[in-house]
């Protein structure tokens, strides 16, 4: 089974990566860490490529909808120290909230103007927007022609993560 591969963040020597694979999270919370996480076949850094993907653990992580942490299965390549975490398909890192109710709350802001009535907090819908405007000066320039939800949808098409704060 393969996922698909985002490089978030790269911190010092290290990079820590994120895999998304088609994994049910309920299951997930079910089996907990005995759930069969899939393991990746090859480093996916273009300058490694090693094939010593060794067992770095599990990482707790918490999606709304859920009163506990679910464990996560995290890798680490033994010739470059690159970390994967092995995330559900369908959150972004360092997101609680679906991929999904994030693209619909921040499109209706944007087009509409209002929040809406939304389980999610108005704070937290204008760090989305907020960090969507930010992320699109940075990523597409100053000279940037469309609108906020165009600017969305190129920084997806660029795989950037949209509303991601930290930059």
């Amino acid at each position: 089974m393969e996922g698909t591969f985002r490089d978030f963040a790269a911190t010092g020597r290290y990079r820590v990566l994120s895999l998304f694979f088609m994994m049910c999270i309920k299951d997930i919370f079910l089996h907990g860490r005995n759930y069969p996480f899939p393991r990746p076949s090859i480093c996916q850094r273009d300058d490694c490529k090693s094939r010593r993907i060794w067992s770095h653990g599990f990482v707790d992580a918490y999606f709304d909808g859920y009163d506990s942490a679910v464990c996560l299965k995290r890798y680490i390549c033994a010739d470059c120290g690159c970390v994967y975490t092995i995330r559900p398909f369908g959150y972004w890192p360092r997101h609680h909230v679906p991929i999904r109710i994030i693209v619909e709350r921040v499109c209706h802001r944007i087009r509409l103007g209002v929040w809406g009535q939304s389980a999610y907090s108005r704070q937290r819908q204008g760090h989305w927007v907020r960090a969507l405007k930010k992320n699109i000066k940075i990523y597409l320039g100053l000279h940037f022609e469309g609108d906020v939800v165009d600017g969305f949808y190129e920084l997806l098409h660029a795989f950037r993560q949209p509303v991601i704060r930290s930059v």
